[in-house]
């Protein structure tokens, strides 16, 4: 176990491998490189480290940019020792951990985010109106342990496709991350039967 005082210094560490870590508790407010270009960070140079976010904000932008940017849990700095105590758990054997606030949170600025409703022949659409079925299969795909690979070969697709799709995906839901595809999913009851 070690600390950092800002996400630079985190980065830092990791980096030099003078520390390895499956999960690192991020404080969104950090200063210096704060914890959402953090957790960008980590998730594009070490994606295998799982992130908990934690923070004294409880507004729904927040909560929902920390995870689509990779956060694999988000607790509140006055959270219950338990609670923090289960979520770490969770994360680490499920590689997640969203409570229903969590979820409603980042569903919630999705559909209120201006930016990201489309309009069709006079109708707004949400970002979920806007997939295709292929994207839908993919997304659900996303909620399995399989590799982008794995995925590609279970859709009988190759890899460029798959990437394609990821990055549709991405495009349309304004998401960053496959945690963020998850969460969306899961929202949306589109996670394997």
């Amino acid at each position: 176990m070690c600390e950092a005082s800002n996400g630079l210094e985190l980065l830092n560490l990791l980096h030099t491998n003078s520390v390895s870590a499956d999960i690192v508790i991020l404080d969104v407010g950090m200063p210096v490189l704060d914890g959402f270009e953090t957790a960008i960070r980590i998730n594009n140079e070490f994606p295998n480290v799982k992130i908990v976010a934690l923070s004294v904000y409880d507004e729904v932008h927040i909560i929902a940019r920390m995870i689509e940017n990779g956060a694999h849990a988000y607790l509140l700095k006055d959270a219950e020792p338990k609670l923090i105590r289960d979520t770490l758990l969770q994360v680490f054997d499920k590689g997640y951990y969203y409570s229903k606030k969590v979820l409603d949170s980042v569903i919630q600025h999705k559909i209120s985010n201006p930016e990201t409703r489309k309009i069709q022949h006079g109708l707004v659409l949400t970002p979920f109106d806007t997939l295709t079925q292929r994207e839908k299969e993919f997304i659900r795909h996303c909620c399995t342990e399989l590799t982008y690979k794995e995925i590609a070969d279970k859709m009988t697709v190759s890899q460029r496709t798959v990437d394609g799709y990821r990055e549709s995906v991405f495009s349309k839901l304004d998401i960053k991350s496959r945690t963020g595809i998850v969460l969306f999913a899961f929202h949306q009851g589109l996670f394997p039967k």
